[in-house]
């Protein structure tokens, strides 16, 4: 499908270069637009992944997302959503602390559903990881036009046994037409003693009901990924996006009975309508 959008937003390229008078109006629109505070995207995504980190069984879904930010403030459902700057946005609420050239620091908060032991038979009997509220700072290094560096960490605020974690990842950019914008990235996450023994220990009571030994992880890596997606702007207001990625389970995580396949795989496909 990417592919498909790619073509797509190239053939939209070329007949707006012939469109000449059009042009300056359009860029002129453009420009206003950027200038205004507001900003904001609803779009429809759908997903196709495992049922949990670790799961060999898998589910697709179909949900609306949403965007919205006003001068340094931002609240998003869906993380790397569509954006007019050429920025990330996290999931959640979030400030920007600092928003220069190269450099853009921020905190935010984000809702953590936790997990639930009937999402699957291999959790069933193992007591649900509980819903929380978590504090992120995050930050986004601009190397050149082409790279740049992205990293966070996150907490449990409400201290409900999510523990913490932090990830980064190294951005390749490359835009193929004014319209589309292929993007690579390669990461890797580091948890807590709390947050593993979350999702992926078993404590001796859980031994008893389920059967797994018994299993306590500590500190270490969860994963490493590399995923590929691309954005088209299909006209002033629409973008289409999608996204293919893999994942390998690390560290701790590799042992824990609850681990099926520690190779996974996700994608993901939408438009979204920007305004």
């Amino acid at each position: 499908m990417a592919g498909a959008v790619a073509l797509l937003a190239c053939s939209l390229a070329a007949g707006a270069q012939t469109a000449g008078p059009a042009r300056p109006s359009a860029d002129a629109k453009a420009a206003a637009e950027a200038e205004s505070p507001w900003e904001g995207a609803l779009g429809l995504i759908v997903s196709n992944g495992t049922d949990y980190m670790g799961s060999d069984q898998r589910g697709t879904s179909l949900r609306p997302r949403f965007f919205l930010r006003y001068g340094r403030f931002s609240i998003s459902d869906s993380g790397g959503f569509v954006t007019r700057r050429n920025d990330d946005i996290s999931r959640g609420l979030g400030i920007e602390l600092q928003n220069t050239e190269n450099l853009r620091i921020s905190l935010g908060l984000r809702y953590d559903r936790g997990r639930d032991d009937s999402s699957s038979p291999a959790l069933a009997g193992l007591g649900d990881v509980g819903k929380t509220v978590r504090v992120r700072l995050g930050g986004h290094w601009r190397i050149d036009e082409h790279w740049r560096l992205s990293g966070g960490w996150t907490v449990d605020a409400l201290n409900r046994g999510g523990g913490n974690f932090a990830e980064a990842s190294l951005i390749r950019e490359h835009r193929v037409s004014p319209f589309t914008t292929w993007q690579v990235a390669a990461s890797v996450s580091m948890a807590g003693p709390r947050y593993m023994q979350s999702y992926f220990g078993i404590t001796e009571e859980q031994s008893q009901r389920t059967g797994y030994p018994v299993y306590s992880p500590g500190f270490g890596l969860r994963d490493a990924g590399l995923t590929i997606g691309a954005r088209s702007e299909l006209g002033p207001h629409w973008i289409a996006l999608g996204g293919l990625g893999v994942s390998r389970l690390l560290g701790p995580t590799v042992d824990s009975p609850i681990v099926k396949k520690a190779t996974s795989w996700g994608a993901n496909a939408g438009l979204a309508w920007r305004f």
